[in-house]
């Protein structure tokens, strides 16, 4: 296992480097191999024809494609049946079939074969693939994994995690996670009403350890929207064998998905708890290989198919178990390795593309790894929850001098949920992407209509370094409220004093949300604010105070549970006066639902 910096799960980092038809390891031999075709003749699809659409996409991922103007191409359409026919036809032989499919590529236009080496010997195998090779219609032939009869690597310690005593550093639905959702503001779309709901969210790790068991991901499997993609490694199979794997997903998927409000006082909110997510077990963690490069490629096209919004991988790849496939600094490019080619084409579907770009900072490679080095992939490193750059965090720019890392979040000290159910932190790139793709997710569900480029170009000019970007923090950190506004998102000056929601509020409903302007409230900023609720006839029905920090707005949530059903008034004052008929500095009328 190859691990740069504190915590980034597992780097898997490989090169791509083309089959040459000699054995120079005696019996070891290569166990999988991509076969890529020139062309996708008799594939099957007229691309012209009015029904190509749905006989390549889900209805889901064509209305993506519409709504931001993209047009199916070639890359659609799938791989040649009878490529994939000539090819596995030269397994066949006396001892039974000596090639498998694992699955195809229609993105890159191929194929990942396993070999089996109990049907054929290396020697056998090198003919083999020579006879792939001399096929018509294949461009090329590339190892993917080493065969070598030796167990994998003992899987090493993933995190420098620690238990944390239950705390409140803010607001009470974040809990341990204030700090990090404060630190781009996405609590003020969240304020808005919108934490990510009707957004479909590719998540591509090493495995989703008790994701079916944890209770901060209750409420979203309650609801339907925790969904199997599938294990890649074992074949792209949909099944709950996901939740058995590795524990580094779970706890990406924490930081976004993650809820708790328990009884005994835990608290924890991420950054996108309304959203959907599909799983995809892309990385095996017992070994480095090329093939989990594939393997990511397969899981994507898959997102692509049933018609993901955005994709998170908090992986990377520069170095393989094998020294001489590993990947060179100077072939971050944006062009040259599998997975970054699949991120860009990802992104040119329409989607959002979020990876880590790696914890090689204090490492001999130093540099992002592969994926983040595409230039439509947002590499996010990592920061502290003061903004202050992570040590470890991977610096760029890419091979091309393009500015790498795009953008950054907290990734020290980043708080998430441990497969235990506990509320933990930790360090890594592997935090801060899928926190700020949470981030991403919140402001794109609220301007559904809005191409994905769009959201992407709002990050990035929100971001505090646009202006001066470096190699150690891209652009720098967002701010999710400057990128709402940029999307055109109203201001409450152009709206009202508060804005409230859900309204009309009931007492299913988990409060009432108040989001208020501090400009708009003659009161030093910072400094406690009362309210008082009173019903239709002026009867003071409940009083409070709200402490809030130096920003320009502020959220809170006000219990409707002991108000029965009908009209009511939300008033606002600055610093507390004795005399009761004071004039509010802000004020707006709410209703609550019969139960």
């Amino acid at each position: 296992m190859n691990q740069h910096g504190s915590f980034c799960g597992r780097l898997t980092i490989f090169m791509l480097w083309c089959f040459t038809l000699t054995s120079s390891r005696g019996q070891v031999a290569p166990l999988h191999h991509w076969v890529g075709f020139t062309d996708k003749v008799d594939c099957g699809v007229d691309l012209y024809a009015a029904e190509a659409g749905l006989e390549l996409l889900s209805p889901r991922a064509l209305e993506r494609r519409q709504k931001q103007g993209i047009p199916l191409d070639s890359m659609d359409l799938p791989v040649s049946p009878a490529r994939i026919s000539a090819v596995l036809s030269l397994g066949g032989g006396e001892n039974g079939q000596a090639l498998r499919m694992l699955y195809r590529s229609r993105w890159l236009n191929g194929i990942v074969i396993q070999v089996d080496t109990s049907v054929v010997d290396s020697a056998g195998m090198v003919a083999l693939l020579a006879d792939i090779a001399a096929l018509e219609g294949v461009a090329q032939v590339r190892r993917a994994r080493w065969y070598d009869n030796s167990q994998p690597a003992p899987q090493q310690p993933q995190a420098r995690s620690r238990a944390e005593g239950l705390f409140q550093s803010g607001p009470r639905p974040y809990g341990a996670c204030w700090e990090q959702v404060r630190q781009l503001k996405v609590d003020l779309i969240h304020g808005l009403g919108h934490r990510g709901e009707g957004m479909l969210v590719g998540v591509l790790d090493s495995g989703f350890d008790r994701v079916d068991q944890n209770p901060a991901f209750a409420r979203a499997r309650s609801e339907n929207r925790i969904l199997i993609g599938g294990n890649f490694p074992n074949g792209g199979a949909i099944s709950p064998w996901i939740y058995d794997e590795h524990a580094h997903g779970a706890m990406v998927l924490s930081t976004m998905a993650g809820s708790l409000d328990t009884p005994d006082g835990q608290q924890y909110m991420g950054t996108a708890p309304d959203a959907t997510y599909v799983l995809f077990r892309t990385e095996d963690v017992g070994w480095e290989h090329l093939v989990e490069e594939y393997h990511w490629v397969a899981a994507a096209e898959r997102a692509d198919s049933i018609g993901c919004d955005v994709l998170n991988t908090s992986l990377g790849y520069s170095l393989f178990d094998s020294g001489s496939q590993s990947h060179l600094v100077s072939d971050l490019d944006g062009d040259t390795f599998p997975i970054t080619q699949a991120s860009d084409i990802a992104a040119s579907r329409g989607m959002l593309v979020f990876n880590s770009a790696g914890n090689s900072g204090n490492s001999p490679w130093q540099k992002i790894t592969a994926p983040a080095d595409g230039d439509s992939v947002i590499a996010v490193g990592a920061v502290t929850p003061s903004g202050q750059h992570a040590t470890f965090s991977s610096y760029g720019p890419t091979a091309d001098g393009r500015i790498k890392p795009d953008l950054c979040a907290t990734g020290q000290d980043a708080s998430y949920v441990h497969p235990d159910g506990s509320i933990r932190t930790g360090n890594g790139t592997s935090f801060s992407s899928p926190i700020l793709c949470g981030a991403a997710v919140s402001l794109w569900s609220a301007h559904p209509d809005r191409p994905a480029w769009d959201i992407r170009r709002a990050l990035m000019e929100s971001a505090h370094q646009f202006s001066a970007p470096d190699t150690v923090t891209g652009y720098g950190v967002p701010d999710l409220w400057q990128a709402h506004l940029a999307l055109g998102g109203k201001t409450l000056w152009e709206t009202d004093d508060l804005l409230i929601y859900p309204n009309p509020v009931s007492a299913s409903d988990d409060g009432l949300h108040i989001l208020f302007e501090e400009e708009n409230l003659r009161s030093a900023a910072g400094s406690a604010l009362s309210y008082m609720v009173s019903d239709a006839r002026g009867r003071l029905m409940a009083v409070g105070q709200i402490e809030r920090d130096k920003q320009p707005l502020t959220t809170f949530t006000l219990s409707v549970a002991m108000l029965e059903a009908g009209t009511y008034t939300l008033s606002l004052f600055g610093v507390p006066e004795e005399d009761e008929h004071r004039i509010p500095t802000a004020w707006a009328r709410f209703i609550v639902e019969s139960r």
